[in-house]
C-alpha cells in the first residue's frame, strides 16, 4: 500500500478506537521490516497533509487530534526499537504541527501537547549529540515556552540557543532564525526595546539574503509588515 492509503487507514482506526492495532497494520503492509521506522514518519506527515497540510494563521490542521494520538502510539515503537532519532523526529513534528504559524493562532487546546512534545524533542537531540538537530529543538521550546505564557523563560532559551549557535561548528541559519524570533518576542513584549527589534530584523533580512532562505524572508517579511 502507498503512504496516502496507509495513512487513510490508519486515521479511520484511530476514529473506530483500533489504536492497538496500527503498528501490526503498518507493519504487515510493508516489503521489508527496515522500513517501519521511516515509514511511521511518512505516514504522520500525510496525515498533516490529510488534514491541509500548514494552514493559514487562525486555522489548525485539522487532523492534530488524530497525529496527537498517533504520535504517541509511534514514539513508544520507536523507543522500543531502540530509535531515538525516529521518537525525536515524531516529537518535532508533533510540535510543529500544534504549532503550523510558530507562536501564531495557537489554539489553547495544543498548548501543552505542543509543548510537550518539544520538550521530548529537545531530550532525546541533547542524548543524540548531534549540535544542529538539537539547537532546533532548543529553539522550538524557546516558542513553546512564549506560546505556555513564560515570555522570560522564553526568551532566556532562545538568547542560549543563538549563543550555542555562533560557536564551533558555526550554525548561521539557527542563529539568524533565532534572532529573528527573539526580535518578534520584544515587539510583542517589551515596547521598550521595539527599536533594538527593528535594527535585529533588518540584520536578519539581510541574513536570510545571503542565506537564500526564502522562507525565512517570507517569514522576517511578514512580521516586519504586522508590526511596522
Amino acid at each position: 500500500m502507498k503512504i496516502k492509503e496507509l495513512a487513510k487507514t490508519v486515521l479511520e482506526m484511530i476514529h473506530n478506537n483500533e489504536k492497538d492495532s496500527i503498528i501490526s497494520f503498518i507493519s504487515d503492509n510493508l516489503e521489508k521490516d527496515a522500513q517501519l521506522l521511516k515509514t511511521l514518519v511518512n505516514i504522520q506527515i500525510q496525515l498533516k497533509e490529510m488534514g491541509g497540510g500548514y494552514p493559514p494563521v487562525g486555522k489548525q490542521i485539522e487532523t492534530i487530534a488524530e497525529i496527537i494520538e498517533y504520535t504517541d502510539i509511534t514514539v513508544k515503537k520507536a523507543l522500543e526499537m531502540e530509535n531515538k532519532l525516529t521518537a525525536g523526529i515524531l516529537y518535532h513534528n508533533q510540535a510543529s504541527f500544534c504549532f503550523p504559524n510558530m507562536d501564531d493562532g495557537v489554539e489553547e487546546r495544543l498548548i501543552e501537547p505542543g509543548y510537550f512534545a518539544a520538550v521530548k524533542d529537545y531530550e532525546i537531540r541533547k542524548e543524540i549529540g548531534k549540535k544542529g538537530p538539537m539547537l532546533w529543538a532548543k529553539w522550538l521550546v524557546g516558542i513553546s515556552k512564549f506560546i505556555k505564557g513564560d515570555v522570560e523563560e522564553a526568551l532566556e532559551t532562545l538568547e542560549d540557543t543563538a549563543k550555542q549557535a555562533t560557536e564551533e561548528p558555526f550554525e548561521k541559519d539557527i542563529d539568524t532564525w533565532t534572532r529573528m524570533m527573539i526580535a518578534k518576542f520584544y515587539l510583542q513584549s517589551y515596547p521598550e526595546k521595539r527599536d533594538l527589534a527593528i535594527e535585529m530584523l533588518q540584520e536578519v533580512k539581510e541574513e536570510f539574503h545571503a542565506l537564500m532562505d526564502n522562507y525565512g524572508l517570507e517569514t522576517v517579511g511578514n512580521i516586519i509588515k504586522t508590526y511596522f
